[in-house]
């Protein structure tokens, strides 16, 4: 039941992030950015403003939505294989240890 619970959680985030990802660049919030305006007044670097209204990085923030929203994706379709790997119970070899040689540190 946790195991379902887990992957489930981790659908959901990973949906949010994406979708978050994925319009947060377009948005006015990405223009009008309270954080932004104060690193850029204690950094004193006025062209960090320029560089994060880009094109081009909003376009790869973009694509790092897409690439969580592909991930969630891929979880959905392989929800029971996950759940099945997560339920198993781990395996305790007791032995792993004694089956190697202990090299002799003597000169």
């Amino acid at each position: 039941m946790s195991a379902k619970i887990t992957v489930i959680f981790y659908i959901a985030i990973c949906f949010e992030v994406g979708i978050v990802l994925l319009i947060a660049p377009w948005s006015d919030f990405w223009i009008d950015n309270f954080f932004l305006e104060y690193l850029v007044s204690r950094l004193h670097w006025q062209s960090l403003i320029a560089i994060l209204q880009s094109g081009y990085i909003k376009g790869a923030i973009s694509g790092l939505g897409i690439v969580n929203l592909f991930i969630c994706i891929g979880e959905i379709k392989n929800f029971r294989q996950v759940v099945a790997t997560l339920s198993q119970p781990e395996k305790k070899d007791d032995n792993a240890y004694q089956d190697q040689a202990m090299p002799n540190n003597q000169s």
